[in-house]
């Protein structure tokens, strides 16, 4: 899919210095708001476009700089409850074994805290704690957290479309 991206929608990282910059970003907001018209019609063409778009989200998100993706992240102001140290210590060998063998200590890995409705991916294949209606989540799943807000807000949209 990279060659294709390439060739025919080509969007440089926010820190480069490429002069076609503003023109990519431009045409990739253009053909998004297309599309997400075009496809708001039916349930089944929604679907299919959420589904394409959050895949190339994905493949965007996963190539982009570190630290654009960081500020990326920290720009949507996402309601994600950080674990403390000491929530941490307390659910210690729980959220050891929640972490699928990646995570041996504690003070190895980030947690974060949301509502077990929005990671739906991780609580299929049993990548979180669950406790008290919450799921824990280790910080290298963040991309997984990511996307499904994505998905979420991008179904959202779709279905305004559809009313409007």
């Amino acid at each position: 899919m990279k060659p294709l991206l390439e060739k025919y929608l080509p969007l440089s990282a926010n820190s480069s210095s490429s002069s076609a910059l503003h023109a990519e970003r431009q045409k990739d907001h253009y053909s998004h708001f297309i599309l997400r018209l075009a496809f708001a019609s039916t349930e089944d063409l929604r679907r299919r476009f959420s589904r394409v778009e959050t895949s190339l989200f994905r493949l965007r998100f996963q190539n982009d700089d570190v630290r654009e993706r960081q500020a990326f992240v920290e720009s949507l102001n996402f309601d994600w409850e950080m674990v403390g140290e000491q929530e941490k210590r307390e659910l210690g060998p729980e959220l050891v074994a929640a972490g699928g063998g990646f995570v041996k200590r504690m003070d190895e890995e980030s947690w974060f805290k949301v509502d077990w409705e929005r990671v739906p991916e991780l609580v299929e294949t049993r990548k979180v704690l669950l406790k008290y209606g919450k799921a824990y989540v280790p910080g290298r799943e963040q991309l997984s957290m990511v996307v499904a807000e994505f998905t979420s807000r991008l179904d959202k949209a779709l279905e305004v479309c559809l009313l409007s």
